[in-house]
């Protein structure tokens, strides 16, 4: 046997004992119900330990104090609720031409009347609306782009845009 296959094996050694010391050191720490923060020396290691609510038992102290049972009831009642409206953002597409700038976004099962499409300056804003979903993009044009509005056209939940570039 080479030295580097002794010196691997006792550095693994080293390394299952340490793990096994913490390990025992944790499971006396739940045993004796010592506070959830501190120092502690065993086997010559100082330890500084720091727990959050709970230990290695799924179980609730039962010397919690109730505050902290009705804190933690405030603050589930806080969450934010569903607004039933699911939004995503469409898979678009851009094609730089000489004269135009296009975009195609797959939008389906949206009507023409539900789709609302701006340009301000170099940000092209979409939002198309259906049922209980809402397309959204932000995107921004780099090119020169004329103020005018953009050209919509929509075949087959395919929304073609086409905006006008600076000659």
């Amino acid at each position: 046997m080479s030295k580097e296959d002794e010196t691997g094996r006792a550095g693994f050694a080293k390394i299952t004992r340490g793990l096994s010391n913490l390990f025992d050191f944790l499971s006396d720490l739940d045993e004796s119900k010592l506070p959830r923060r501190g120092k502690r020396e065993k086997d010559g290691m100082v330890i500084e330990y720091s727990f959050g609510k709970r230990t290695l038992t799924d179980r609730e102290p039962e010397d919690a104090p109730e505050r902290a049972r009705e804190s933690t009831d405030a603050t589930r009642s806080r969450r934010a609720k569903p607004s039933g409206i699911e939004v995503l953002e469409p898979v678009t597409d851009m094609f730089d031409e000489p004269d135009d700038v296009v975009l195609l976004f797959e939008v389906p099962g949206v009507a023409r009347k539900d789709i609302h499409c701006v340009l301000d300056g170099d940000i092209l804003l979409l939002e198309a609306k259906t049922g209980e979903r809402l397309y959204r993009k932000e995107i921004l044009i780099e090119a020169k782009l004329a103020d005018a509005a953009p050209r919509l056209r929509l075949r087959n939940g395919v929304l073609e845009a086409r905006l006008v570039k600076l000659r």
